[in-house]
């Protein structure tokens, strides 16, 4: 089973995620998505599809306007196609 955690840094404009997995719940490896964010986004959908059953994604938010953990399933990621759209969805 794969765990993912995405950490998120800057502001709701100019923002990056960084983007791990792991395997063994104790160490977490870089996904190593390459291109924008919406890029790595979508390389991350796509990755995220192919994992079976459906499981939580741990998020660490530390932009300059919010510091918050959330969580949201993989289908709730899923749905959500647009970076933005995932970043103003983790200020909710």
């Amino acid at each position: 089973m794969k765990l993912y955690k995405l950490i998120i840094t800057g502001n709701h404009t100019d923002f990056v995620i960084q983007y791990t997995v792991s395997t063994n719940f104790i160490a977490y490896n870089d996904c190593q998505f390459t291109g924008t964010e919406q890029e790595k986004y979508d390389q991350f959908l796509t990755e995220l599809q192919k994992v079976m059953g459906e499981l939580t994604i741990n998020i660490k938010v530390k932009m300059t306007n919010k510091t918050v953990d959330r969580a949201f399933t993989k289908s709730v990621i899923l749905s959500i196609k647009d970076v933005g759209d995932f970043i103003q969805k983790l200020s909710a």
